[in-house]
């Protein structure tokens, strides 16, 4: 983990907010249903840790995620609103929901 990223984690660790993502998205059944992400660094990449989006995921034996290597040039909230986007970009790309 470079440095960049370690003091990006600690800005993220003492914000004073939970470290997380809530979706409201629609379901097939038109219903309202969120999807939620946890979001944590793991390397040099900052990831949104979230339910499956798509039947693919659903089946996969795997924790779906969504993740972006960290860029020095870019802030935590940078990289929070580039991540939110990809987190909504796999939503719209699955099969699951749809953004209400």
């Amino acid at each position: 983990m470079n440095n960049h990223t370690k003091d990006l984690k600690i800005e993220l660790e003492t914000c004073g907010s939970l470290p997380m993502f809530e979706i409201e998205v629609n379901d097939r059944e038109c219903k309202t249903d969120y999807v939620i992400c946890n979001i944590s660094f793991q390397g040099n990449s900052i990831v949104a840790q979230r339910g499956a989006v798509s039947t693919k995921e659903m089946d996969s034996k795997f924790i779906t995620n969504s993740k972006m290597a960290v860029d020095s040039a870019f802030s935590l909230d940078e990289h929070l609103q580039a991540l939110h986007g990809m987190v909504l970009e796999d939503i719209n790309n699955g099969d699951l929901f749809s953004i209400n």
